[in-house]
C-alpha cells in the first residue's frame, strides 16, 4: 500500500468537534480515528469509514479520502472488488491523486484483471511521469505477458527514478540474464545491477542467485559458483532443497533432495555452470 492522509482527517475531526450537537461530534471524532488507524483491524476500519460516508457530513475532498481509507482496509481484508468500487469513487472526487490509481491497479491485479491494472498504471505515468512505482509494477505485467523488451524499458525507467530499490535492480538484472532472446542478454550489465542490489539487500538469497546467473552469462564460472553457494548459505535448507530439486529435474544431480549441503550438490552446480545453464530461467 502507498499512503493514507492523517493530516486531512485530523482537520475534518477538528471541524466537527465544535458542532452544536456534542454527541454527534464525539461520535464523528471516534469514527474518524478508527477509520484512519492503520493498527486497527480491517473490519473496524471498514465499519468506521462506512459510518463517516453514511453520515453525509463530509466535505467533497473528505469523501475522496475516506473512500480511499475504506478501500485500503478492504484490500487488507481481501475484498478486492469492494476496494475497486471505493477507489473508483475516490478517483471521482479527486482525479489528480495518483495514489488512488496505484491502489486500484493493485486491486485489479489481485482480481487477475491485468488489462485494467495496466490502464491505471498508464494513468499514473501520464499524470506523474516520475512515479517509479508505476513503472516497476507495469514492468511486472509486461514481464508476465512475455513482453520483455517493454518490461526492461520500464525497469530501467524505475531505476533512473529510484536507483536504490533492490527489487527493481534485481528484476532488471534477471531479465538481462534469462531473456529467451539470446541477443538481448547482457551478463556484464546484469552483474552491475545485481551487485548494486546485493549491496542494498545482502540477506535476499534470490539476489545472490541472480548475481550467480549473471556471472554464468558472462562466463565467470568461479564467481558464479561462489554466488550460488552464497545464495544457499543465505537461503538455508529451503533454498538448498530447491536447488537440488531443480538440478535433479534437469539431469545434473542424482543425490537426496533433502536441503542438506553436500559435495554432490556442489558438483552438480559446477556441472550446471560449466554447461552455461541458467537455473530457474523458466521463471520471469
Amino acid at each position: 500500500m502507498f499512503r493514507s492522509f492523517p493530516t486531512f482527517i485530523c482537520a475534518v475531526i477538528a471541524a466537527f468537534v465544535f458542532l452544536p450537537n456534542i454527541g454527534f461530534a464525539q461520535s464523528f471524532q471516534t469514527q474518524s480515528k478508527h477509520c484512519n488507524n492503520p493498527d486497527a483491524s480491517a473490519a473496524l476500519r471498514v465499519e468506521a469509514c462506512s459510518w463517516l460516508i453514511h453520515s453525509g457530513d463530509l466535505p467533497d475532498k473528505g469523501y475522496g479520502i475516506v473512500y480511499r481509507l475504506r478501500a485500503l482496509a478492504q484490500i487488507e481484508d481481501g475484498q478486492y472488488e469492494a476496494a475497486v468500487a471505493d477507489l473508483t469513487q475516490a478517483i471521482a472526487y479527486d482525479p489528480k491523486r495518483v495514489s488512488n490509481y496505484l491502489e486500484r491497479a493493485s486491486a485489479y491485479s489481485d482480481l487477475d484483471n491485468y488489462d485494467l491494472a495496466l490502464e491505471d498504471y498508464n494513468s499514473v505515468i501520464f499524470r506523474d511521469p516520475r512515479n517509479a512505482d508505476a513503472y516497476y509494477y507495469r514492468a511486472g505485467i509486461f514481464s508476465d505477458r512475455d513482453q520483455l523488451d517493454m518490461a526492461i524499458l520500464d525497469y530501467r525507467a524505475a531505476i533512473r527514478l529510484n536507483p536504490k530499490d533492490s527489487y527493481t535492480l534485481n528484476s532488471l538484472a534477471w531479465l538481462l540474464v534469462i531473456n529467451p532472446d539470446q541477443a538481448a542478454r547482457n551478463g556484464k550489465e546484469a552483474i552491475g545491477f545485481a551487485k548494486r542490489a546485493v549491496e542494498l539487500d545482502p540477506a535476499d538469497y534470490e539476489i545472490w542467485d541472480t548475481l550467480a546467473a549473471a556471472y554464468v552469462e558472462d562466463g565467470q564460472r568461479e564467481e558464479a559458483l561462489k554466488a550460488y553457494l552464497k545464495a544457499q548459505e543465505v537461503g538455508g535448507q529451503e533454498r538448498i532443497e530447491s536447488d537440488q530439486n531443480w538440478l535433479s529435474e534437469n539431469g545434473y544431480y542424482s543425490g537426496a533432495v533433502d536441503g542438506i549441503a553436500n559435495e554432490a550438490t556442489t558438483a552438480a552446480l559446477k556441472a550446471c555452470i560449466a554447461s552455461s545453464c541458467q537455473m530457474y530461467s523458466e521463471y520471469y
